[in-house]
């Protein structure tokens, strides 16, 4: 059973993208290592919306994940023009029963942050590896929009102290309680609820 991730950049001041929607702000850390290496050899699925598909070719850096099954979530018609590339329309639930059926490597959600929050809120995203660079943005699109409802707490599985003052924060989502969600039962995985 795939593991459904997050591995995302943030501000310090919680923003994935400025006001204009772009991450040229992520640009003087580029030299970070971030252990992305590590995390993208267990990973033989990305999950990204459109507009993440769609920005793709503006960073000049052809297609970035070579050799992996991809779905794109989304409502508009048109077919992805990746190899191995599918275009998802029949729902989240359905997209998360079949992420959890594959076992040929976790399921990354690359972004953006509202199918990010999607999956945390359905109950489905196990790990999130958030990446704080030292910026404060003061505007632009939130990691997290806000949200009603109880808070969700997560588990502090490790951290790291990176160049340029980057910090890697690695956490754990416990199972929702039940009936909120679609995403692991209780007790899985021998995490407790927050």
């Amino acid at each position: 059973m795939a593991l459904i991730r997050g591995f995302i950049a943030s501000s310090l001041d919680g923003r994935v993208a400025d006001a204009g929607g772009g991450v040229e702000w992520l640009a003087p850390f580029r030299k970070v290592d971030p252990g992305y290496g590590a995390f993208i050899d267990d990973v033989g699925t990305v999950v990204m919306g459109r507009r993440t598909y769609d920005l793709i070719p503006s960073l000049g850096t052809g297609w970035p994940y070579a050799g992996k099954r991809g779905f794109v979530v989304t409502s508009r018609r048109g077919d992805p023009v990746q190899r191995g590339v599918r275009f998802w329309r029949e729902g989240l639930p359905d997209l998360i029963e079949r992420l959890r059926d594959l076992d040929d490597g976790d399921a990354w959600v690359v972004g953006g942050a509202g199918l990010l929050a999607a999956f945390a809120e359905a109950g489905a995203l196990d790990r999130l590896s958030l990446l704080i660079a030292p910026v404060l943005l003061g505007e632009g699109l939130r990691l997290f929009p806000e949200r009603a409802g109880a808070p969700r707490g997560l588990v502090l599985r490790g951290t790291a102290s990176l160049a340029m003052g980057v910090v890697r924060l690695d956490y754990e989502l416990p199972p929702l309680r039940a009936g909120r969600g679609r995403g692991r039962t209780a007790g899985s995985q021998g995490v407790a609820e927050v």
